[in-house]
């Protein structure tokens, strides 16, 4: 009896050995699917790792076999755990190639390891001996002709040039229908307004200013000024903006329509200005305005030229006089201003008196002239007035 309790704790002892760990370290085993391979075939690498429980083991990565002679990795599979008892059991696989041919050394392949207890530890695999031939080459085969190309067959994908050249074209046409629309579509730009328009408006702008009012007589006769000259450039096509005063009633005085009178009434408005800009002269204040009314009415009178003769039904011809149309431009109208010499009869009153409309107009100039030269022998008495030719000259 006491040797069959013997026997049963034997057996027993043994079955709990058998249930804990074969092994006390960690090993590695590499093996090749074929040791003998042509060149360029593919094989696979099976690495078998056995470990105690609570072993951490790190895989090889792949860049480790493409650094080895005369290896290529194809594909690389993770570590997988196979089993956890009564031993950790490992595996990795690794697709492998090779171009050269011979002999290709596999050296042991480390694994890093992390024991139960803490410690780090690496464990190599045996190493491998892998036989690499060349494709067999016999000398009485038949060498074969090139093949020819195998064509695929055309699709839409294949001419999409000629799409993307066509939605272009339709682009660029529809771009050039809609250009031409809008241009078809926009009014004509408005003809600029007439010179003599510009400078009544100009004149009326001025007279808002109030400049001499305000003590500034001579920024008062240089806007005046300006704006008489640019009427002059405009309606007379001359540089008067880059001209003395001389050389304006000179060039001015050459035009058939032109005369002598306004020439002068002209050039006494001109020479006004340049007394006050250039030689410091203090006109009366009843000048200033005089100045400016002065200009108004030169610009009218001067402003459209005169329209061609009608026919009327008995056979006689009648003219418009430019004066009656240019009235119309200005709202406000400008009242003339006679001297103290002068008849007190207004400018309209002599037109509507007259019977003949050239007469009419005759007798406003010749009567604005003998304003201008009353205002100009006012201003000879000044002393600056010896230097006026000299002071325009240089301008």
């Amino acid at each position: 009896m006491p040797q069959i309790h013997l026997i049963l704790l034997i057996f027993l002892s043994a079955g709990l050995t058998a249930q804990q760990s074969t092994n006390e370290q960690v090993l590695v085993r590499a093996e090749l699917a074929s040791k003998n391979i042509e060149i360029g075939d593919q094989i696979w690498m099976e690495v078998n790792i056995s470990a105690p429980p609570g072993t951490e083991v790190a895989g090889l990565a792949p860049d480790h076999i493409d650094a080895l002679d005369g290896l290529e990795t194809i594909d690389a599979k993770k570590l997988n755990v196979v089993a956890e008892t009564p031993e950790l059991l490992l595996q990795q696989r690794f697709l492998i190639t090779s171009f050269d041919t011979g002999y290709i050394a596999v050296p042991p392949l480390p694994f890093v390891y992390k024991a139960a207890n803490g410690r780090l530890d690496t464990a190599y695999s045996n190493d491998l001996l892998l036989s690499v031939s060349a494709l067999p080459v016999g000398d009485d085969e038949e060498i074969m002709p090139i093949k020819p190309i195998i064509e695929e067959p055309l699709n839409l994908l294949d001419f999409w040039w000629l799409f993307l050249l066509l939605i272009v074209a339709g682009l660029a046409y529809l771009l050039y229908v809609i250009q031409q629309r809008r241009k078809a579509a926009a009014p004509p730009p408005p003809p600029p307004p007439p010179a003599y328009v510009v400078a009544l408006d100009a004149l009326k702008e001025l007279e808002g200013k109030k400049l001499w009012q305000q003590s500034q007589t001579k920024a008062y006769y240089s806007e005046l000024t300006h704006i008489l000259r640019e009427y002059l450039e405009g309606r007379f096509d001359v540089q008067a903006l880059e001209m003395t005063t001389r050389q304006i009633t000179k060039q001015l005085s050459q035009r058939n329509d032109f005369d002598k009178v306004r020439a002068k009434e002209l050039s006494n408005l001109l020479q006004i200005s340049d007394l006050v800009k250039f030689a410091k002269a203090r006109p009366a204040e009843e000048l200033h305005a005089e100045g400016l009314e002065r200009v108004r009415s030169f610009v009218k009178e001067t402003g459209e030229e005169t329209p061609p003769s009608s026919v009327e039904e008995d056979g006689s011809s009648a003219q418009i006089p430019a004066k009656e149309v240019a009235d119309g431009v200005n709202d406000k109208p400008s009242t003339p201003i006679a001297p103290a010499a002068a008849p007190k009869e207004s400018a309209s009153q002599l037109v509507k008196e007259s019977s003949n409309t050239d007469d009419a107009v005759g007798s406003i100039t010749q009567r604005v002239s003998d304003v201008g030269q009353g205002l100009a022998d006012k201003l000879e008495e000044h002393p600056v007035t010896e230097n006026l030719e000299q002071t325009t000259e240089e301008e």
